[in-house]
């Protein structure tokens, strides 16, 4: 069977075609044509606007009912008004030395009330009120024991103190200067002896621990010196004293 020979291809550009410039090649494959100008691309499903300037705030998150925010304890600070009592015993000797040597000397009570404020953070001033007796001394002349004197001696003290308080360990060191007086009595609470007002130092050394934000409670060294009292009966006699302690404080501040 003879074969049919294929039509001619017809190669007439359509209407409206413009051959390339001379010089031209084609793009390579992938070539995205850059967008004309002004043209503004969508936005992606789901794009939000995103707010104008000045626009407010949306609203805090309220925490879920029963929910219990976590936030840190304030911290213990020295400052504010200052109060500090102590109470605990040692030991005393209270005594002149006109001629021949009067000594009582014993185990006794201390206590003390000191009230102020900070001036500074862990710096305090306070006014300081305090005292040491003996209940039934021992009485020594010229250093022979004569026994137990029935009765209470006491020696007592007031004046301007300043503490300072040392942190993270919430010890102390305070100091008192002060007018001081030293009394005697008998069973019968009639006084025996009783002097002028001498001058002395009250010092303590201690640890607190804070039992609340402003309270802390401890314990302490005290000591106390007195001289230059004067017997009150007897002018050229002259009472002095020293007292060592341990007690127990407590503070608010």
């Amino acid at each position: 069977m003879a074969q049919t020979a294929p039509p001619p291809q017809d190669n007439t550009p359509p209407p409206g075609y413009q051959a390339p410039p001379p010089g031209y090649q084609a793009p390579p494959p992938g070539y995205q044509q850059a967008p004309p100008p002004g043209y503004q691309q969508q936005p992606p499903p789901g794009y939000q606007q995103p707010a104008p300037a000045g626009y407010p705030p949306p609203q805090a998150y309220a925490p879920a009912p029963g929910y219990a925010p976590q936030y840190a304890p304030p911290q213990h600070a020295h400052d504010g008004f200052y109060l500090r009592l102590h109470l605990g015993g040692g030991y005393a000797e209270m005594g002149n030395s006109n001629g021949y040597d009067t000594k009582f000397k014993g185990a006794g009570a201390s206590f003390g009330l000191a009230v102020g404020g900070a001036i500074a953070p862990n710096l305090i001033i306070f006014g300081n009120l305090f005292a040491m007796g003996i209940s039934d001394p021992t009485l020594s002349i010229n250093g022979v024991d004569q026994g137990s004197a029935s009765g209470t001696t006491t020696i007592s003290g007031i004046g301007p103190g300043i503490a300072y308080y040392i942190d993270p360990y919430n010890m102390y060191i305070s100091g008192t200067v002060a007018a001081m007086q030293f009394q005697a009595s008998d069973s019968n609470g009639s006084n025996t002896y009783e002097s002028d007002i001498g001058y002395g130092f009250q010092g303590m050394f201690g640890k607190e621990w804070w039992v609340s934000q402003d309270w802390g409670v401890g314990a302490a060294a005290e000591i106390l010196a007195a001289g230059g009292m004067k017997d009150k009966n007897d002018p050229t006699t002259k009472w002095s004293g020293v007292t060592f302690s341990l007690v127990f404080s407590a503070t608010y501040n």
